[in-house]
């Protein structure tokens, strides 16, 4: 999800049939998903309002203005910044609207961009982008590493997370280790205040947007992973990608490791929203994007591509570390929403060329049956 590699955290509609009775049935997963939105540039993120509405939240393709660079095998390469990022509404009638642009930094990881989006107080919020000081690098460009609210369509900022990270280094790894750097990425909302996780400074923040004051909930420690063939555990770096409102009131934090991303080494956190206290909630998953919470009450969590393309899934996720795999065959997906009645929309191809990333609509998956 950043700028290094320790970092970076990437048709047809099949008839549903019911089983007969009026009680809540089994859905049998669908081959494909309807296509909602296509045309993207690596979606990261989408959200369904009250009004049925779906926002998504696309990570773009940087731009033309080089603004720094960063070390490569062959020689510097440049990271560049264009308004190429995109806030897409598509309308309970189908139809398909680019509500404003924003800026998007282009790395040799892939473009950085508008990541995930949520509501409070009938305002439409959204993370944006990342900023880190890379070599060569200057001033933050406003809207980068930030938390923006759209109104119309028009964004402004609310909050700049790269200078909390910058006064505050919560983690505490030193800036010459390139410890100093802010990507918010997840982004929910609960009891008036919105929930960012910053996928580089591997932090849970909260902000009061009335008052555009951030705090650290928590900061999330290097997990033990041990790779195939090895015999003692190494550090992988927590990256928190998705952050969901449980119905307990706490929040539930899904962790990408990073270097190395191994199958199984992913895991959802539980926390303690005043306090910041983590307790494990579920392990043994793999490459989690996001989290959500569904309208019947379980969590859901989007597997990105644990054995590569094709490979990614939405798993249901119960109580004493219950998993159940609800739908599979996802290309690099990497956000999940519901509506009201249990219909998800989920956007696939969150990697790959400009152009191939949609979001698909699963009817009812909140009934599907474990695969």
């Amino acid at each position: 999800m950043g700028l290094t590699a320790t970092r970076r955290s990437a048709a047809l509609l099949a008839t549903a049939f019911l089983l007969a009775g009026c009680t809540r049935e089994v859905v049998v997963a669908p081959a494909h998903g309807s296509v909602v939105a296509s045309g993207l540039n690596g979606p990261q993120g989408v959200y369904v309002d009250g009004q049925d509405n779906v926002w998504v939240a696309d990570s773009g393709t940087g731009g033309t203005q080089v603004i720094g660079s960063i070390p490569g095998e062959s020689g510097p390469v440049s990271i560049t910044l264009g308004d190429t990022a995109r806030v897409v509404r598509v309308s309970a009638g189908g139809e398909q609207t680019v509500v404003t642009t924003l800026p998007s930094l282009g790395t040799p990881f892939g473009a950085v961009g508008a990541s995930r989006l949520t509501t409070l107080g009938g305002e439409v919020y959204v993370t944006n982008g990342q900023w880190t000081a890379f070599p060569g690098g200057g001033t933050r460009p406003a809207k980068l590493a930030a938390v923006l609210k759209i109104s119309g369509n028009a964004a402004t900022e609310v909050a700049d997370t790269y200078a909390w990270e910058a006064a505050n280094n919560p983690d505490g790894v030193p800036a010459e280790q390139g410890g100093i750097d802010s990507h918010p990425y997840g982004l929910t909302a609960l009891n008036g205040r919105l929930y960012i996780t910053d996928a580089a400074a591997n932090t849970l923040l909260r902000l009061d947007p009335a008052t555009k004051t951030l705090a650290t909930v928590t900061v999330f420690q290097a997990l033990r992973v041990t790779p195939p063939g090895a015999t003692e555990p190494i550090e992988a770096q927590a990256v928190p990608t998705g952050v969901a409102a449980g119905a307990d009131g706490a929040l539930y934090v899904a962790l990408f490791p990073g270097g190395p991303e191994l199958p199984g080494s992913a895991r959802i956190i539980r926390v303690d929203p005043v306090t910041g206290a983590q307790t494990d909630y579920a392990t043994g998953l793999s490459g989690l994007t996001d989290l959500r919470a569904g309208p019947d009450g379980n969590l859901y969590a989007v597997s990105f591509a644990p054995t590569g393309p094709g490979s990614g899934s939405v798993i249901r996720v119960k109580a004493n570390n219950v998993k159940e795999t609800v739908l599979g065959g996802l290309n690099f997906p990497t956000s999940i929403a519901f509506n009201a009645r249990g219909d998800a929309f989920v956007a696939v191809n969150g990697v790959g060329e400009p152009g191939t990333g949609r979001v698909l609509r699963y009817d009812f998956l909140t009934r599907y049956g474990a695969q």
